[in-house]
């Protein structure tokens, strides 16, 4: 009879325990982070009987939260992402609406710059029109500083958002910390049973610390939770927790970083932070923040170094030679701001570095990072930022200074000692709307007028045609005096296809230049430039003793043969690059210029020249006769063109007779052999370099060269006296290159001396292909300084085309079109931000229904088995009566 009364007691204890749980689950069906739960019961221990065992009841093993740790981890996932997207599209939306809105694009900006330029230019003499285009100016360089202005503001937004989501991460860490010590003491109380209230709080935290960061748990033993954050950096392990903190960064004090603070010690983990807020904020940064900056930065360099140069290249209206429209890009204080050391860098502090722009073409939008890993403070290496790509590694040297020069710009070592573990953040662009200062304070300082004047001379009998005239630098020696180019130049045609540049200092007497640029070649009917156009080219010319030295009684120059050897260096590399060419004994310089000109990097040109004067007669009968590469250019027979006889050969010999018998012999002029007279010398040239054969006969005499050697005829019994006057070369050479000869003998000697030829102008000109239209041997150009030449807009054109001009991403964008790159590329990680922010959302919204169908509170379900609850007990306590009556009826027995 006790047992059925005990059977019964026991169900009515359960359906209690029951009814209290399910209870509970009802009222807290609306509390968030409430975890439903239920009761695990068991039958007792059975009692043996002779009809064998029997039940003693039942009884409440646990009181369990319904849940599944892979919904739960899966919902703090989806949370954290969610809060990363969520956090992305917020600032990336401000950075996105601040660059496309109409009234802060800064393509408006720029488009009003150039159409006041525009104006300006079509009328350079006008001061309202410069005036207008200094406001303009003024106008667009406070737009760059605007928008620059804005973007640092959400940097420092940036900064006080991860100041706050750090804060409240070290204090959920604290939090979970205190209830693994609290929810541990439970577990070991002695009950075994599961504190499901406080496991509900903690999963709570965890939720909400999901929204600040990525987060991963490990239980463990004692019913704590281990509790990682980003790429598995441990915030909580057991009841020890640690703390994060946003503050200053090492390498740029202006972006807050994260780290792990324990005592004095902070431990960055920026790079590991992934997801949540923090993740958001930092990927942001990351890719639309910085690279907007830096982007902005380099279109800045760009805009202020591009008009810079080009009105450093031009006139102004006072006619002086231009200056910077802004500030230089490479000031030493600019140079320097951008090298950034890491405050963990170890002591000496004695680094000397800057950063200067080479060639904007090469500039990326990216940061770099140069460190030294070590051993010792020697070995280094640059990486890009953007792409992680090693750029540049090696040793450093023990000499100062030192440059590393990589995408567009070069690094400055000038002095310091480096340890390992020396990181530095290299920033090329960065500050470059900060390089947008104006220089200039007067309108009449804008240089639109080219300082050249090229003036045709009115005896120019030929079809040759000026196409353009360029300055390229005002750095050397032509502009050293401002207000002037000195010396003027001429230009001055020897024949249909070569032409020489001439110092004209004096137009009666003008000399050849040093280095000289003589019988250059120009290509009748094409475009071709006249002058050198390489900043760092030089000339070696043949000027030994034994170039052009008049070997007498003999048909060969007396060149004794050569090897002549070209070493390029490349100075990126200090790669050589050899090229050589042998020159045959007695080879003529034309053969020679010809094979030096079939190299890389080389341009020779041959030239020949003597003179001859004195002339003198023999007796009757005997006059005197000179053949000039097998041509007699005494035949008393040769009809020169234009006349119907022959003039007579006079006795002795003229240089006036003997220059018009050279230029109006055919075949002499295939050969490129022309001649001149003053009277009494002829000059005799050939414009090929071929080698100058005479042969004298008959009787009298004539000198030959400056050196006045007496040729005399011979006697008519004896075989003609020959003399030969071998060709000189000029031979241009492109930068980093050395001509040497393997003997000191030749042409060139051991080791010539190289003179830079670079003018730093250029000269474009053109002709007709045909006889009429070629130039004309002495037709002439003079290059002068452009005096009073206020109505002349050559240079502001120049200016003017540097908006259409594509100088960026190594010449395939253009300023505008570098903007638009950058609107276009934050509006498309913008509209993702968008796609992926609303798949967030529904992968939450799913994996929180999954999560909800087993930890949920349902209610129709929590009233139905209250019913069932209560059938169970009254089916529980009729029991208990049951027993009571029987136990009544044995009494009354």
């Amino acid at each position: 009879m006790s047992n059925l009364i005990n059977t019964a007691i026991s169900g009515i204890r359960l359906n209690q325990t029951a009814l209290s749980v399910t209870g509970n689950n009802i009222v807290n069906a609306n509390t968030e982070g409430y975890s439903r739960q239920s009761v695990s019961q068991s039958t007792t221990i059975s009692t043996r009987t002779a009809a064998g065992y029997l039940g003693t009841g039942v009884q409440v093993n646990d009181i369990y939260r319904n849940t599944e740790k892979h919904l739960v981890d899966q919902v703090v996932q989806d949370i954290g992402a969610l809060s990363d997207y969520d956090t992305y599209l917020f600032n990336i939306s401000q950075t996105n609406n601040l660059l496309a809105s109409e009234q802060t694009s800064l393509a408006n900006a720029m488009n009003g710059y150039f159409d006041a330029l525009n104006e300006a230019v079509n009328d350079p003499g006008s001061l309202l029109g410069r005036q207008l285009l200094m406001s303009q100016t003024q106008q667009m360089v406070s737009s760059f500083e605007g928008v620059e202005s804005r973007l640092l503001e959400q940097n420092l937004s940036v900064n006080k958002q991860m100041q706050a989501a750090a804060g409240t991460v070290t204090s959920l860490g604290q939090q979970i910390a205190e209830l693994n010590q609290v929810i541990a003491d439970a577990q070991g109380g002695g009950t075994g049973q599961s504190p499901n209230d406080l496991l509900d709080e903690r999963d709570t935290l965890v939720r909400e610390l999901s929204q600040y960061v990525n987060v991963s748990t490990i239980d463990r033993e004692d019913g704590g939770m281990d509790v990682f954050i980003g790429q598995n950096q441990p915030l909580v392990v057991g009841a020890e927790t640690q703390k994060l903190i946003a503050g200053p960064g090492n390498q740029d004090s202006s972006r807050y970083e994260l780290f792990f603070s324990k005592g004095n010690s902070l431990q960055n983990i920026t790079r590991q932070m992934a997801g949540g807020e923090l993740g958001g904020l930092v990927r942001f940064r990351n890719e639309a923040l910085d690279p907007a900056l830096n982007s902005l930065g380099r279109i800045g360099l760009a805009i202020t170094d591009g008009i810079n140069q080009q009105n450093k290249l031009g006139m102004d209206l006072e006619g002086s030679l231009g200056g910077g429209v802004f500030a230089d890009i490479n000031k030493a204080d600019v140079a320097s701001e951008r090298v950034r050391a890491d405050s963990r860098n170890s002591p000496p502090y004695n680094k000397d570095m800057s950063i200067t722009i080479d060639d904007l073409a090469a500039l990326t939008t990216s940061d770099y990072e140069l460190t030294f890993p070590g051993p010792g403070g020697q070995q280094y290496n640059i990486v890009r930022k953007s792409d992680g790509e090693v750029m540049e590694k090696g040793m450093l040297s023990e000499a100062r200074p030192q440059e590393i020069s990589i995408d567009g710009f070069t690094l400055h070592i000038d002095e310091g000692t480096f340890t390992a573990g020396d990181r530095f953040l290299l920033q090329p662009t960065r500050t470059g709307v900060g390089q947008m200062q104006m220089q200039i304070t007067r309108s009449e300082e804008f240089a639109f007028a080219s300082p050249l004047r090229i003036d045709t001379a009115s005896g120019n009998q030929g079809g040759a045609e000026l196409l353009s005239s360029q300055v390229i630098s005002t750095d050397t020696a032509f502009f050293a005096k401002n207000g002037s180019f000195s010396p003027p130049l001429g230009i001055r045609f020897t024949s249909a296809t070569t032409y020489d540049v001439l110092d004209y200092s004096n137009p009666a007497n003008p000399v050849q230049l040093d280095p000289p640029l003589r019988n250059l070649p120009f290509v009748p009917g094409s475009q071709n430039p006249l002058l050198p156009t390489d900043p760092d080219g030089t000339t070696v010319s043949t000027d030994t003793a034994v170039a052009g030295l008049l070997q007498l009684a003999s048909t060969n120059n007396g060149y004794p043969g050569e090897v002549i050897t070209l070493e390029t260096t490349d100075p990126d590399t200090g790669f050589i690059k050899q090229q050589s060419v042998t020159a045959a004994a007695g080879e003529e310089a034309s053969v020679t210029a010809r094979r030096l000109s079939a190299l890389s990097g080389v341009s020779a040109t041959a030239y020949t020249q003597t003179s001859l004067q004195d002339f003198t007669a023999g007796g009757p009968g005997e006059a005197l006769q000179l053949t000039l590469n097998g041509v007699d250019i005494t035949d008393p027979d040769f009809v020169l063109p234009g006349e119907s006889v022959a003039q007579d050969v006079p006795v002795p010999l003229t240089a006036d007779f003997l220059r018009d018998r050279i230029n109006g012999n055919p075949d002499l002029a295939a050969l490129g052999i022309t001649a001149k007279s003053d009277g009494v010398k002829l000059s005799v040239f050939a414009n090929t370099g071929i080698d100058l054969n005479f042969s004298v006969d008959g009787g009298g005499s004539l000198t030959v060269g400056d050196g006045a050697d007496l040729i005399t005829a011979p006697l008519p019994a004896d075989p003609a006296v020959d003399f030969t006057v071998g060709g000189k070369m000029d031979v241009q050479l492109a930068a980093n290159t050395e001509l040497s000869s393997d003997i000191s003998t030749g042409l060139f000697g051991a080791s010539p001396t190289a003179q830079k030829n670079f003018l730093g102008i250029q000269i474009s000109m053109t002709s007709g292909s045909g006889p009429d239209g070629q130039p004309k041997a002495g037709d002439t150009f003079t290059v002068s300084y452009n005096k009073n030449g206020s109505a002349d807009s050559r240079n502001g054109a120049a200016m003017l085309a540097l908006g259409s001009k594509s100088v960026l991403s190594e010449g395939n964008l253009t300023y505008q079109e570098a903007y638009g790159q950058l609107a276009e590329k934050l509006g498309i990680l913008t509209s993702q931000a968008r796609v992926n922010q609303s798949a967030s959302e529904s992968m939450l919204r799913q994996s929180m229904d999954a999560m909800q169908s087993v930890s949920g509170v349902n209610l129709e379900e929590e009233a139905a088995r209250l019913i069932q609850l209560e059938q169970h007990y009254n089916a529980s306590a009729r029991l208990i009566g049951l027993a009571r009556d029987l136990f009544d009826t044995l009494l009354n027995m």
